[in-house]
């Protein structure tokens, strides 16, 4: 295929799901692009880097500031992170390492797609590495500012610390 006349967004996605990474560095660097764009289902570069395996390239794409991470496609509302997982039937490891990459970068686990599926309800059972990951964000999830010690929070109003 060839992407002459294709946009820089439509270079974009195909890089994504081919796994092209230096297209996809390209692109990024020449700031021609829309991160927001979607396919025609919905799919944002994200979307396809996930779904067909693009680790590289779902590596640039997490640390782009603009990025959101838990946007669902029209399809099945499927975020990025239901798609990592989804890939354990296609290769573990890669899998695994893609919903780290996608949960380092915010990915939300409790987002459910149409079939109010979570990204951990789609984990098989003898997956413990990918079940592992996502209940270590659902304990960070679950942890807010007030079970965290203050150093403000103890002594006395002069700040001077109390026995």
């Amino acid at each position: 295929m060839t992407d002459e006349g294709a946009s820089a967004n439509e270079q974009l996605m195909a890089a994504c799901r081919n796994d092209q990474e230096d297209t996809v560095e390209e692109i990024l660097e020449s700031g021609n692009y829309d991160i927001k764009y979607t396919d025609g289902a919905g799919n944002t570069a994200a979307h396809l880097a996930a779904k067909y395996g693009s680790l590289a390239c779902l590596e640039w794409l997490v640390n782009l500031d603009d990025i959101d991470l838990n946007i669902k496609n029209r399809m099945e509302g499927n975020t990025p992170l239901h798609y990592a997982v989804e890939f354990q039937t296609q290769d573990v490891d890669t899998a695994a390492a893609m919903v780290d990459i996608l949960l380092q970068g915010g990915a939300d686990i409790k987002v459910e797609n149409r079939n109010k599926m979570t990204p951990s309800m789609l984990v098989l059972p003898k997956n413990k590495e990918i079940s592992d990951l996502l209940a270590q964000s659902t304990a960070a999830y679950e942890i807010d500012d007030a079970d965290i010690a203050n150093d403000d929070d103890y002594g006395s109003d002069d700040g001077e610390a109390s026995d």
